[in-house]
């Protein structure tokens, strides 16, 4: 059973406040589990996903950017790879954020950054 990744950072286009309902290209978005290419740190507070992209090719992949507390890679690398696998339900569903609803299912996440081209 194929299993999903769901990110929402709504008002990411900054037209209106965070509790506004997604709106655009890069406030929402949902892969499946083998669409994940790599998982690293970016910097000191962000985890970096890279993705194959919505529309199939390989050219530029999709990136979704986690922030996060100083230091926390590790826990949020593990996290990921649980829900990927997950261990923590049978659920092909896996919410890892969405700010519109305040639900972030990994403990010190508290934000995320949706780039695609499509």
């Amino acid at each position: 059973m194929e299993r999903y990744l769901y990110f929402c950072n709504n008002d990411a286009d900054g037209a209106g406040s965070a509790t506004d309902a997604p709106d655009t290209n890069a406030e929402l978005a949902m892969y499946p589990t083998s669409a994940v290419t790599c998982i690293f740190a970016a910097s000191a507070t962000t985890t970096t996903i890279n993705l194959v992209p919505r529309d199939g090719t390989i050219s530029t992949e999709d990136v979704v950017t986690l922030t996060h507390a100083d230091g926390d890679h590790k826990n949020v690398m593990g996290a990921l790879v649980s829900m990927i696998n997950a261990e923590k339900n049978n659920s092909p569903f896996q919410v890892v954020s969405d700010k519109e609803n305040g639900v972030f299912n990994i403990n010190g996440v508290t934000a995320c950054a949706i780039t695609s081209i499509d």
